[in-house]
Parts: structure tokens; C-alpha cells; sequence
């Protein structure tokens, strides 16, 4: 009976070791799990739009918009509002849309997808006239909230990000 407490002691040592060793294992399992979900993310997708000037490339981008079930919401220069009208650069575009089932549905999973909404795109026209759509990677932005329930959302909304780009780079 006098080896009792010493035991139970060495018992519950082998238990705080079993609950360390398994939340390590835990920890490591999620730290491979997330670094595998997104690890091959680009931050920013990029279309060249040869052939294209800025205002038939921002055509064909509207219709790309709402062919593929968004609405475009707005489109404004890069320094709208922080320079008098006169002098806003006429050579980027920022076009903000929108699919409001995406963003509603993105936004009862974790209210931080705010920062990627409305969805955009910049058209950059280049001083040798060339044309360049952009948008920031929504996947690789996921990565930064690392919740695992809004990135399915976040590749979805970036297939379709690259499904515009190649409609309107056709």
C-alpha cells in the first residue's frame, strides 16, 4: 500500500506526457495540413491582353464579368478621390464586381473576407500601350485568414478569376 502514491504518481506523469505528445502530434498534423491545402498560392494573377487598348480591354472585361454570373458594381482609377479629378492617371483601372450568393455565403463563414470584397480587377496600361489584367490571388489571401472553411471558397472564387482572365485574353 505504501508504493500507492508513487504509482499514481508515475500514472498520471505517463498521462500528462500522452496528452503532451498527442497535442504535439496535433499541432503538427495541422501545421502539415495547412501548409499543404495553399502552399502552391501565387499571390497575384496576371493576364497580358496583347492587341487591346485599356478601353476595349475594360469592355471585354464587363462582359466576362457578367458572363460568368457576377454583377459589375464599379470601376474607378487607381487615384480616384486622393487627386483632383483633372489629374487621375487614365492608364489603371481598378473594376470592382460582385456575385452576392459568393459574398454572402463567404461572409457567414468569417466576416474577415470583407477584405477581399467586392472581387477586382486592375487593367495597367504600360507607357508602350500594352495592356495587363491583375487581381490578387483570393486563395493565396485565404491562406493569411487560415480558416480551412472559407478556402474551398476562395479557390472556387479564383477558378473563376482565371476563367474571366482567359475570356477576356481570348
Amino acid at each position: 500500500m505504501r508504493n500507492m502514491p508513487s504509482l499514481l504518481s508515475a500514472s498520471l506523469r505517463g498521462m500528462s506526457m500522452l496528452r503532451t505528445i498527442t497535442r504535439l502530434a496535433l499541432l503538427l498534423l495541422l501545421t502539415v495540413a495547412r501548409s499543404a491545402y495553399a502552399a502552391d498560392e501565387v499571390p497575384i494573377l496576371i493576364r497580358n491582353l496583347p492587341g487591346y487598348s485599356l478601353d476595349q480591354a475594360n469592355a471585354a472585361l464587363i462582359s466576362a464579368i457578367t458572363n460568368h454570373n457576377y454583377t459589375f458594381v464599379r470601376q474607378q482609377a487607381a487615384d480616384a478621390r486622393l487627386v483632383p479629378q483633372v489629374l487621375e492617371g487614365r492608364k489603371v483601372r481598378i473594376v470592382y464586381f460582385c456575385n452576392f450568393a459568393k459574398m454572402e455565403r463567404a461572409l457567414n463563414i468569417d466576416v474577415r473576407a470583407a477584405q477581399m470584397l467586392p472581387c477586382r480587377f486592375t487593367l495597367v496600361e504600360a507607357e508602350n500601350g500594352s495592356v495587363s489584367l491583375i487581381a490578387i490571388n483570393p486563395a493565396w489571401l485565404s491562406e493569411g485568414l487560415n480558416n480551412p472553411l472559407l478556402h474551398p471558397d476562395c479557390l472556387e472564387l479564383k477558378r473563376d478569376y482565371l476563367s474571366i482572365m482567359d475570356e477576356v485574353s481570348l
